[in-house]
């Protein structure tokens, strides 16, 4: 390993490691020849496993690592992860932010619906709050390629070293070599290209950019509260006063403005690529009440 590689590793976040860790897992089982072929379907182990249970506090929040987090600009799956931590009496500070992120993200700092005996399920299920927050799914996916693939930041560089010396070498006619060691200078249609190609919900694929309706399962979970990122402030409140939960201020992030530059970058793409991109997140589109008017002119019937 390089000592370049080595000082960008040492740099990484609790986090991002975790995230490093898992991606590199999912990547190397989609590769084995002895597992690749086994069904790709999120099962109910791997629903339970993505939300965070408040027991006696009657909510339920799926966390969702979709948005653009700017530098030294705390993500919202952060923030929400430290309120739960108040909330259930694991931390007794009543400044939120205060909670450092290596201990918001560590796995004994919350229950998890995998940590609970299936039998004890279906009471949570129909007695507790569920909500989940939801963000255009255009938006969502040119956040992630922007934070994760077009970003010059060390967490973007294990994305770009995976996924973008992936995508050139598959998605991009006569790469130079120095394209081919780094990945970093991956373009959105070449991104959009590979996300056609191989699939958004594929064993392989990030979470950064699998659809909602996979990762959450909203015809399976009977949410009480479907919160959009449009409205994020009114509708964090919302649910706080929801579970009549204590005068709490949720510390909110900075927007990247992902939604001013839709435009630009799907400009890059031509209308069948948009038409196909759109058929991947469908249900996310259709179950969440969005369009591609705000990018067409029109939406697709």
């Amino acid at each position: 390993m390089s000592d370049k590689l080595q000082e960008q590793l040492e740099s990484l976040s609790h986090e991002e490691l975790l995230e490093i860790t898992e991606s590199s897992l999912r990547r190397l089982i989609a590769s084995d020849a002895l597992l690749k072929d086994l069904p790709v379907d999120v099962t109910i182990e791997e629903v339970n496993a993505q939300v965070a249970v408040v027991r006696g506090q009657s909510i339920t929040v799926t966390i969702l690592r979709s948005h653009e987090a700017p530098l030294n600009v705390v993500v919202v799956c952060t923030n929400w992860k430290r309120l739960l931590m108040v909330l259930t009496g694991r931390s007794n500070t009543t400044n939120v932010v205060s909670i450092p992120a290596s201990l918001a993200h560590n796995e004994s700092s919350h229950q998890r619906l995998s940590d609970i005996p299936t039998s004890q399920l279906p009471p949570i299920l129909s007695t507790y709050t569920l909500f989940v927050m939801v963000r255009h799914p255009f938006e969502r996916l040119l956040s992630a390629y922007r934070n994760k693939l077009e970003d010059n930041q060390a967490s973007a560089k294990y994305f770009q070293s995976i996924f973008g010396r992936h995508i050139i070498k598959h998605y991009r006619n006569n790469a130079t070599q120095k394209d081919l060691e780094t990945g970093d200078n991956v373009t959105f249609k070449e991104f959009v290209r590979y996300l056609i190609t191989e699939g958004v919900d594929s064993a392989s694929a990030n979470e950064h950019w699998r659809s909602v309706y996979s990762l959450c399962r909203p015809c399976d979970l009977d949410y009480t509260f479907i919160g959009k990122y449009d409205t994020f402030t009114e509708d964090t409140q919302a649910v706080l006063d929801l579970i009549s939960a204590p005068k709490l201020t949720f510390p909110h992030t900075r927007s990247g403005k992902t939604g001013d530059r839709l435009r630009t970058y799907f400009r890059q793409l031509d209308l069948d690529d948009i038409k196909s991109l759109y058929l991947l997140y469908e249900m996310d589109f259709k179950l969440f009440g969005y369009t591609a008017e705000n990018i067409l002119g029109y939406d697709f019937g």
